[in-house]
């Protein structure tokens, strides 16, 4: 057993880069991004979990209570110009933001995984990217994952969504 010597190395940590976003699927190819310091908690909700108000904007799927709060849920995908969700769907993805003492649910297709990228990395607009229109009041901008298509990433501004009007 001579000759056995143990040699402990410090690892050094390495500094992660950018802050962290969840990616929220729309469709099939359109994917978006918020800032996970907005995401109070994400689930999956049963259609008859809402409850419906009449004489709303056609993007609010009704209201929930989850954890002893009330707050709306909205079609996401709809609100930003984009095929609605499917109103036959059993079961919803949910994000729930909160934005100080409010809760808003984003109502989605799926919910992605947890990204980091740095504010530079978020570019204005892509010209090769169709864009609609509904989606300019809630866009802080784009981020480009790869030169395939389909991986440009929608980044939203959560706190834009939540003050939103959804008035008739």
């Amino acid at each position: 057993m001579e000759g056995f010597t143990i040699e402990l190395r410090e690892e050094k940590a390495q500094a992660i880069a950018g802050l962290p976003y969840l990616s929220l699927k729309l469709g099939r190819d359109v994917t978006a991004a918020v800032q996970l310091k907005f995401v109070r908690e994400t689930l999956v909700l049963d259609s008859d979990r809402f409850t419906q108000m009449p004489n709303v904007h056609p993007c609010l799927l009704g209201l929930v209570e989850h954890r002893s709060n009330v707050f709306w849920v909205l079609d996401l995908p709809q609100l930003l110009g984009f095929a609605p969700l499917d109103s036959t769907a059993i079961e919803t993805h949910i994000a729930i933001l909160q934005i100080g003492g409010s809760f808003l649910g984003l109502g989605l297709d799926r919910i992605g995984r947890v990204l980091r990228f740095t504010e530079s990395e978020i570019v204005s607009s892509d010209s090769s990217i169709t864009t609609p229109s509904e989606i300019a009041p809630f866009l802080c901008g784009g981020v480009s994952q790869s030169k395939a298509i389909g991986d440009y990433l929608y980044v939203l501004d959560a706190e834009a969504i939540a003050s939103h009007n959804f008035s008739v």
